[in-house]
């Protein structure tokens, strides 16, 4: 950034503080506006300095050519008219996660993504590399901003990435990881081919080191095919999930799998992380040594407890049907009520219909928006569980209505399909109140906390 430069932070969520902060730190002196479509909360305006201007307000009334630089938090999306408008016109666009990497250029860094998968193979190979006696930090799209990080004693920077941080990001990975590739995000991204293709940005940024990617799935394997610095998992030469044991080569790998990862979508996940782990040079045999004490993430797959015999399972992560069905195998041969709906992002649902009649729960509830759209769309297909479809006006009601449909021995479980919005803040919030409504207490505070000091290397 130059002297002269006018900078423009856009959001001041979380990842937007944290710019702030950064800015302040290395630009003192530099008068800087913050721009966001609903007001911060008040502890951070408290902070704000006299070189700060604080724009609330609609992006299009912004006056976003009048800057030179924008800083973009992840949320806002990069394809909104008013940013495309200020590209055209020569507005330098940059993120917190593109300013980590200018200022870090030396950090050896494994960057990690997919649609689904992302959250747990990270936190994985975090969990595996310090086994292996590595020094790591977990951060990025999971707990504290790359920004965020003080810590420099690092051998390894555990980075995951979404789309929206894929998008423009200026970087170049030591090692890259993409999972898998399913549609995601189309309200962002405008088009599922533009998802795709900001997501495989990640192996355009490696520039010749290793991308590791998912043999089998078709979209990686049709995009990346022929590419020389490619690392395959789940094929024939390497680590690979057959069946529902883990092999390499020939043989089975010995592993304890922790109850935390259940499915076969976990043991591939795990096959990703093994990979990275032999590029690594990481011993591979303390790493699986190391699993058995791997916590979970909360709200993946998160297994709340037990009431009366049934077992309930928050999977408010969940915001694709990709993901719901990945919930489903997880349990197979389990008697499941799924609950599922939210934010209606016009997702069609039809390619997903045939694994849930292979997956089929013993009863379904949709909840508001699109839960009744998909219950329907299920009873048109002739999809009918033993225990029925069923509307709900709430998660309250579909909670109430699952306990008494769910047979002893069986799993209530939420995994949505679809974003938390209207209805509630985030993920987080929506698993916190499913959480409650089964009869368990816990402080989602004390959650995401947890998750910010592993981000952070602690503990």
């Amino acid at each position: 950034m130059g002297k002269e430069d006018r900078i423009a932070i856009l959001g001041i969520g979380r990842e937007g503080q944290v710019a702030w902060r950064h800015l302040r730190e290395h630009y003192p002196g530099r008068h800087l506006t913050l721009i966001a479509e609903a007001p911060p909360d008040p502890e951070f305006s408290e902070q704000l300095m006299e070189k700060d201007s604080l724009l609330i307000g609609p992006l299009s009334e912004a006056g976003l050519n009048s800057f030179d630089v924008l800083v973009r938090s992840p949320g806002i999306s990069l394809y909104r008219n008013s940013i495309q408008q200020a590209i055209e016109n020569g507005v330098k666009i940059v993120t917190p996660s593109s300013l980590w990497f200018a200022h870090n250029p030396e950090e050896k860094t494994i960057c990690v993504t997919g649609t689904k998968g992302k959250s747990t193979t990270s936190a994985l190979l975090a969990h595996m590399l310090r086994s292996c006696g590595y020094r790591v930090i977990l951060a990025g799209n999971i707990g504290l901003p790359l920004l965020a990080c003080e810590d420099r004693e690092v051998d390894w920077w555990v980075v995951e990435l979404s789309s929206y941080q894929l998008a423009d990001l200026q970087a170049k990975p030591d090692i890259s990881v993409i999972l898998n590739l399913s549609s995601e995000h189309l309200d962002w991204h405008g088009s599922e081919k533009r998802y795709h293709q900001d997501k495989l940005r990640l192996a355009d940024l490696a520039a010749g080191n290793p991308v590791v990617a998912n043999a089998a799935d078709p979209v990686l394997k049709a995009a990346l095919s022929g590419r020389e610095n490619v690392v395959w998992f789940n094929a024939g030469s390497g680590i690979r999930v057959s069946g529902n044991r883990l092999c390499e080569g020939g043989d089975e790998v010995q592993a304890i799998i922790p109850e935390g990862l259940p499915g076969v979508h976990n043991l591939s996940n795990l096959a990703a992380a093994l990979t990275v782990l032999h590029l690594v040079g990481a011993d591979q045999q303390s790493a699986l040594e190391s699993l058995p004490s791997f916590s979970s993430l909360p709200h993946r797959l998160q297994t709340l407890g037990e009431r009366g015999g049934v077992q309930f399972v928050n999977d408010s992560i969940s915001s694709t049907p990709f993901a719901t069905v990945a919930a489903l195998e997880a349990f197979s041969g389990r008697e499941v009520t799924l609950i599922v709906g939210g934010l209606d992002r016009g997702l069609d649902w039809t390619p997903y219909m045939s694994s849930l009649r292979g997956l089929l729960p013993c009863a379904v509830i949709g909840v508001p928006d699109n839960g009744p759209r998909i219950v329907r769309q299920m009873k048109d297909l002739d999809l009918v569980p033993l225990k029925g479809l069923h509307e709900s006006a709430n998660l309250s009601d579909a909670v109430e209505l699952a306990k008494g449909l769910t047979p002893r021995g069986g799993i209530v479980l939420l995994s949505p399909g679809a974003p938390s919005f209207p209805q509630f803040r985030d993920y987080r919030d929506r698993g916190r109140k499913f959480a409650q409504l089964c009869g368990f207490s816990f402080s989602e505070e004390d959650l995401f906390q947890s998750g910010r000091s592993k981000a952070a290397g602690q503990g």
